[in-house]
């Protein structure tokens, strides 16, 4: 049979490593997290003027989308932010899109098929 101070000793320790398990997690993506201006300033200058031209050019509601897109490592943002400047920033438009030839039509968001 397990000892009361045994066993509050075992529920100390387990809240020990909880509570520091759960720090390093709020530790490590605070770290790993690249806010949307930042990704930018990592584009080669020409790069970055025609995107900022196009950022400028577009509704600030998919702006953020954009920005992951052209950071190279979300192909979904990149696919979501293809397909609503196609249809003119209209989200309701990519589900009910209509060109069949095109390559991301497949993987178009919202699609309904």
């Amino acid at each position: 049979m397990i000892s009361m101070d045994t066993n509050n000793c075992r529920l100390a320790t387990l809240a020990k490593a909880r509570l520091a398990k759960r720090q390093k997690v709020q530790s490590s993506v605070a770290t790993t997290e690249i806010r949307p201006q930042d990704r930018l300033s990592r584009l080669n200058p020409a790069r970055r003027a025609s995107v900022d031209n196009r950022l400028s050019q577009m509704p600030s509601l998919y702006r953020n989308t954009y920005r992951r897109a052209i950071s190279g490592k979300s192909p979904a943002a990149g696919i979501k932010a293809f397909c609503n400047e196609c249809v003119g920033w209209q989200r309701v438009e990519v589900a009910r899109c209509t060109a069949l030839a095109c390559p991301l039509w497949s993987y178009r968001p919202g699609r309904i098929e």
